[in-house]
């Protein structure tokens, strides 16, 4: 299983890139969620894995797994790491399947946003492996609506609104937002009990849903709709490490962030209801010449259980 990011150009004061093993053996590692499956997979020891993964980490100064006895899991900025560093590998993929080195009728394409990958997809690729072994997932992270019609992509997890002519569309989640902070944050600002309270805060707003706070406000109190948020993000991932970084305020769309919240990264503000935004719905979309694939009902199914969890989630936290 794969996933990638479209990947950023690298400027003259950028650090130098980290030795080739060592993103071999990342890549394999948040691949299968597991150093011994990708010591199997790359033909290396466990602990040759292990050394190239610390050395990494120690290239970038930045935990990139947590480890608890045998299992690990990639940290926050492992996700964000590994949704970007892949869209490499992702190209040699392609080659090789160009080639027809690879088996091109276990390969599964599906395009997903970066923030989905870190919080819904990433945390649960081996699930997905287990259940579909003879499967070769990538999961390709961008902010972007696929063209079904020029791009080479089987499925896609997106937001929009259907009916599309020619494609099928499952609903995966009903995405509302409520007011979210770090803890540190609203410490050292609180006690934050009303509208007014938080209009005087630090707003962060992502461009891709413009407006976002205006009709908040204007929900929760119109004398205060005009308020204009101080901090402006290029994409939900990017307002989301605004805000855990102790920035500002941000509406999360859930039940997709309820993770942050139950790991202790944000603590939600839930005085008011969440509060619906038109057209952010999840949907797991691809063309109707495929309603009969094994390989998409495969990964429909694996969506529905990561989505199915995140409402139970979200639910417990009363959101």
């Amino acid at each position: 299983m794969r996933i990638v990011e479209a990947g950023s150009s690298q400027n003259m004061s950028s650090p130098a890139l980290p030795p080739l093993a060592s993103l071999r053996a990342f890549e394999a590692i948040a691949r299968f969620g597991s150093v011994k499956l990708a010591s199997e997979s790359l033909n290396l020891t466990p602990s040759a894995i292990s050394h190239q993964l610390r050395a990494l980490e120690a290239h970038f100064g930045v935990q990139l797994v947590e480890r608890n006895g045998r299992s690990i899991a990639l940290t926050e900025s492992g996700a964000v790491y590994a949704a970007a560093v892949l869209n490499a590998f992702n190209e040699l993929f392609r080659a090789s399947d160009i080639l027809g080195v690879r088996k091109r009728d276990r390969v599964v394409r599906v395009s997903v946003t970066p923030t989905f990958a870190m919080l819904a997809a990433l945390p649960h690729l081996e699930r997905f492996r287990k259940a579909s072994s003879n499967l070769d997932l990538r999961l390709e992270a961008r902010n972007t609506t696929v063209d079904f019609a020029k791009d080479d992509i089987d499925a896609a997890v997106q937001l929009g609104t259907p009916p599309v002519p020619g494609l099928i569309f499952h609903r995966l989640l009903r995405s509302r937002v409520a007011p979210c902070a770090a803890p540190n944050f609203l410490e050292r600002f609180g006690p934050i009990s009303t509208v007014k309270d938080l209009s005087r805060l630090p707003l962060i707003e992502y461009s891709t849903v413009p407006n976002s706070w205006r009709s908040w406000l204007q929900v929760n109190d119109p004398d205060l709709s005009s308020v204009e948020p101080e901090l402006l993000g290029d994409s939900l991932l990017t307002g989301l490490q605004m805000a855990r970084s102790g920035m500002g305020v941000i509406l999360a769309p859930f039940p997709l962030v309820s993770p942050m919240i139950t790991s202790g990264a944000l603590k939600a503000l839930t005085h008011w209801p969440s509060f619906k935004l038109d057209s952010r719905d999840f949907y797991f979309t691809y063309r109707k010449v495929h309603e009969t694939s094994s390989r998409i009902k495969a990964v429909h199914r694996w969506l529905k259980v990561i989505a199915r969890d995140l409402e139970a989630e979200s639910a417990m936290l009363g959101i």
